[in-house]
């Protein structure tokens, strides 16, 4: 069964919690697609039990995961269904103004076995960074962007949308535009800042043709560089480096490397841009394995030589 055999009613429905989505929440399109196909494949699931939304509850929520369990889901599946079914439940007593429970609220998400990012230690990001010729005005491009990544922590969709305004040399500091259109201030090391000063100053009016760019990374047509060419750019020089990473591995890296400096996780939260300190705990977890890794190396306790 395709969205083309529901219910004229059940596609209004589904339409209506697309919009809900973006201009009612604010979420991203990324979560619009998702949220709305997993309500489109409940839909249709409650349409072959011959059952309207409205008159479900939480068995229905609960027979519905077990299909989709059956069906081969796994733990993050399965969790991302139940937060597009409680969207989708939300949506629909927030548009009938009704005073009901969300029956998918009631069920609790499956935990899922933790993932910790990768990372790579500070020599490798020196030797990652030190393998850009600088008198090439594309190759000090690079070094510049990714050693502002590393130096700031930003992401890279963050990064290629820097405008030239953006930085504010005085404060040696980075007004960036994150998710939802968050705006937050980020500070950058000694490095970045000069390798900035310096590409601002010399390499970017040699990739500039048109006088109004306002971006601040520039490709070699004088555009905005996109995030898929930064990408390529990466890609290449860790694979002739032998690393395995990847640009978002250099977010990764900034904030367990602050962590092991001392930094405290509220303000590596701040830097990140995460609106919940329990995404920026991943990165004491990393910090607490690097400390094991080193107990068990060197500690008297160990069983292996020293």
């Amino acid at each position: 069964m395709m969205i083309s055999e529901l219910s004229p009613s059940d596609r209004e429905m589904l339409s209506a919690f697309s919009r809900y989505i973006i201009y009612q929440r604010r979420l991203s399109e990324k979560t619009r697609e998702v949220y709305s196909s997993e309500a489109e494949r409940y839909l249709l699931f409650l349409s072959e039990k011959g059952k309207d939304i409205t008159a479900t509850g939480v068995d229905d929520v609960e027979e519905y995961l077990v299909k989709r369990r059956s069906d081969g889901a796994g733990e993050r599946t399965e969790g991302r269904v139940l937060s597009s079914l409680r969207a989708f439940y939300r949506y629909i007593i927030f548009s009938s103004d009704a005073d009901d429970v969300n029956p998918a609220q009631l069920i609790e998400k499956p935990k899922e076995r933790e993932h910790l990012p990768r990372v790579i230690s500070p020599e490798e990001v020196n030797m990652l960074l030190s393998s850009f010729p600088s008198d090439d005005p594309l190759s000090f491009r690079d070094y510049t962007l990714f050693e502002l990544i590393y130096s700031s922590g930003m992401r890279i969709s963050e990064a290629v949308a820097l405008d030239v305004s953006s930085y504010r040399e005085e404060e040696g500091s980075i007004s960036v535009v994150g998710k939802r259109d968050k705006e937050r201030i980020v500070f950058i090391g000694q490095s970045a800042k000069e390798a900035l000063e310096r590409y601002l100053d010399v390499v970017r009016p040699k990739l500039l043709k048109n006088p109004r760019e306002t971006a601040l990374f520039l490709n070699r047509r004088g555009g905005r560089i996109t995030r898929q060419a930064a990408h390529k750019r990466f890609h290449e020089t860790v694979q002739q480096l032998g690393l395995d990473a990847t640009i978002h591995t250099l977010r990764h890296s900034f904030a367990s490397h602050m962590i092991e400096n001392g930094a405290d996780i509220r303000s590596v939260q701040e830097m990140l841009g995460h609106s919940d300190v329990r995404t920026t705990q991943i990165y004491t977890h990393l910090d607490t394995s690097s400390l094991l890794a080193f107990f068990d190396r060197y500690s008297p306790l160990s069983d292996e030589e020293s």
